[in-house]
């Protein structure tokens, strides 16, 4: 309980400092407000490392963009209305499908799509289990990697966020909610998921949330990232811990606009098998190409 407490702590802290940095300290100007075009085709690429669970995967999405209005005010210079598809790959597992991003104003977003499922049987995923009791530690998940099988399935998901800026400080906050059915073995009722960390219950939903708040100044971007997943099976997880992201360019809706190096640290205080003194870490490289000349009427 200490430790939770002191790993909170420090990450406020940690945050409370670096907003306390006089702003004039090798500031960067601030750039032009930039209205976004009326209609964009786009890329956007995010390959990630990860550490407890450990994991490898690439995510991409190819959107068609149209802006839904003519403003320079910060709720509605960046509306829209995005349709396009998704692709996500890592050694054990590829999931594609159609995906719908909508933003009527700048605090809201909401992201609609589903993906249809393949695993591939390697890296000792998928495994399954008849409920919920089931041992999913990663020692006891690596002892069974032999059972592991190669299987396909759906998903469907609902991601709506809030988000806010004053000045550098800015807040948001996503929520996921998810449904899973997939062709499971022996009429098992759960699966383990690496990316939510906990087994899955099959056909039912379930709900998680990324809040983060952040201080941005140009190219930089600190803050502090709250995590948490709510399976319904008693097998909830919460974590908490800094983040870190650095842009190498600011540049935007061009062909390659704003390549960032991404980290995040986290030390779980609620899971079934993780807390502890060894984080959670990841690190990751994003970036987007737009394949339209701009116009911006």
């Amino acid at each position: 309980m200490r430790f939770r407490k002191f790993a909170i702590m420090l990450c406020v802290l940690a945050f409370v400092a670096l907003c306390l940095v006089p702003v004039a300290a090798q500031e960067e100007a601030a750039p032009a407000i930039q209205v976004p075009p009326k209609d964009r085709l786009y890329l956007a690429s995010l390959t990630i490392a990860r550490y407890n669970p450990l994991g490898l995967e690439t995510q991409n999405r190819l959107m068609y963009s149209r802006r839904l209005a003519d403003s320079t005010s910060p709720l509605f210079r960046d509306t829209f209305f995005a349709l396009g598809l998704s692709t996500k790959l890592n050694p054990a597992y590829l999931k594609v499908g159609p995906l719908i991003d909508f933003q009527p104003i700048g605090i809201f977003n909401l992201r609609l799509g589903y993906e249809y499922l393949k695993y591939f049987g390697t890296m000792g995923y998928l495994q399954s289990y008849p409920n919920s009791k089931a041992n999913f530690s990663d020692d006891a998940r690596k002892d069974t990697e032999d059972d592991a099988y190669s299987t396909g399935g759906h998903h469907l998901f609902a991601e709506p966020m809030v988000q806010m800026k004053v000045g550098r400080i800015a807040a948001r906050s996503k929520f996921a909610f998810e449904y899973w059915k997939l062709d499971l073995e022996d009429d098992d009722k759960y699966f383990y998921d690496a990316t939510l960390d906990t087994l899955v219950p099959y056909e039912k939903m379930i709900w998680g949330n990324d809040t983060d708040l952040i201080y941005m100044n140009g190219r930089l971007t600190l803050g502090v990232r709250y995590s948490a997943v709510l399976p319904g099976n008693g097998l909830e997880h919460m974590r908490v811990g800094p983040l870190f992201a650095w842009s190498f360019s600011t540049d935007d809706y061009g062909s390659f606009n704003k390549p960032s190096l991404l980290m995040i640290l986290g030390w779980y205080f609620k899971h079934p098998d993780r807390v502890g003194a060894v984080p959670y870490f990841l690190v990751g490289f994003s970036f987007s190409s737009d394949f339209l000349a701009p116009k911006t009427n």
